[in-house]
Order: structure tokens, then sequence, then C-alpha cells
């Protein structure tokens, strides 16, 4: 049943991936397909996200499926933000794949906090958290790893 349920989710966000035509407004688009994942979706989704992955800690069918679907929706989305990027959406200076990763990162928070949050505020939160993605692709925050960058001393 998780099995259906996840091939269910994955088929979902397909569509939702293909929503981008390529004559859109970038960040507009992707602020909808935000909103409709974290505000207007019920509740009880992120609930049942949180149940997939607390399994995911004790059983290798469900740790193997929570790691397939993670790994294709950051695939997924380093490609929309890497044609975005070719197309002048997204700066030169942004690296798609690092932003990828911190979308879903950001993106299993909001989950979580959906879930558990009594005061969840699902339209403070999420534009929080596009106003952080959109200053990722925009440039203004520096993702490399080098040690300059991290604050890290020598």
């Amino acid at each position: 049943m998780v099995v259906g349920l996840a091939e269910r989710d994955r088929a979902r966000v397909g569509d939702d991936f293909s929503a981008f035509t390529g004559h859109e407004d970038f960040l507009e688009t992707f602020a909808r397909i935000a909103r409709k994942h974290f505000a207007e979706e019920p509740r009880e989704r992120a609930i049942l996200c949180l149940e997939i992955w607390a399994e995911a800690t004790r059983s290798r069918t469900f740790a193997t499926i929570s790691r397939d679907f993670e790994c294709d929706i950051i695939e997924r989305l380093a490609a929309l933000f890497s044609d975005a990027q070719s197309r002048g959406f997204v700066s030169a200076q942004a690296d798609p794949n690092a932003v990828a990763v911190v979308v879903a990162t950001l993106a299993n928070g909001l989950f979580v906090r959906r879930a558990i949050a009594p005061d969840f505020d699902a339209e403070r939160e999420v534009g929080y958290t596009l106003k952080l993605i959109g200053g990722l692709l925009k440039g203004a925050i520096d993702l490399s790893t080098d040690q300059q960058n991290t604050g890290a001393s020598s």
C-alpha cells in the first residue's frame, strides 16, 4: 500500500513539474505549486509523510521508498532550476543542484511543521520559505562549500 501511495505522490509531483512550460513567470509558478502542497493540501497528507519517514527509520523497505522518492524530487528540482537558469529565470551564480537539496530540506521541514505544529500558519511560513528560495535562485545566497564562504576557520 505504501509503495502505491509513494507512486501516486510521485506522479502528482511529476504533474506539477510539467506545469513549467517555459513561458510563465518561473517564480510565480513555483510559488503556486509550493502553496498547493503546503497550504492547500489536507494536513493529513503531511501527517502521513511523517509516519512514512518514521517507519523508514525502522524498515529497509520504507527507507528505500523514502530515499528513492527524495532522490527523484531533488533530481527533478535540479533539472527544473537548471532549465530555468538557461532561460534567465535563475541567476548564473546559483548552483541548481545545491538549491535543489536546500529546497527539499525546507519542504521536509514544512511537512513536519504542518503535521505537528498547532499554530502552523501556512501562508506565513510558506511565504518565508519562498523568500529564502527566491534569494537562492537569484544568487543572493552563496551555497559554495569552500572554507572561505562557510565561515569555517583554519
